[in-house]
């Protein structure tokens, strides 16, 4: 009889585990110091804020800030939120700082940008 109960306890456990979502992998952002050609020669100058998006491929994010800037980045439900932190320091001059974004998950279709906690729109959006 416990052989009985252990087994079909183990054919539930392997049924539940068939049925669970597989786990998708965080987002990641990073700054870069040496940007790609191809997200280069789409920068705009004249936009404090844009995000490049090649398909499948990652996002870049380009902003121009006189302070330094630190990145971070989350997933809520289908939210892709975005934390830049700007420093106190300023420079005379605003300096873009780029950021490369990898989602593997396709069920995050908003992006909420926040600069110091603030939610923040973004100037342009270019598919290249």
């Amino acid at each position: 009889m416990k052989k009985f109960v252990l087994l079909g306890l183990i054919s539930l456990l392997m049924l539940g585990a068939c049925n669970a979502t597989p786990p998708t992998d965080p987002p990641t952002i990073h700054e870069l110091t040496v940007v790609p050609d191809n997200v280069q020669k789409n920068i705009v100058s004249n936009d404090r804020i844009q995000l490049l998006h090649e398909k499948d491929a990652p996002y870049y994010l380009v902003y121009y800030s006189k302070g330094n800037v630190l990145a971070s980045i989350t997933a809520e439900r289908n939210r892709l939120i975005i934390q830049l932190e700007e420093g106190s320091e300023q420079r005379k001059e605003a300096q873009p700082y780029v950021f490369k974004i990898t989602v593997k998950n396709p069920e995050l279709d908003t992006i909420d940008l926040r600069i110091n906690g603030q939610s923040t729109p973004i100037d342009r959006m270019t598919i290249m």
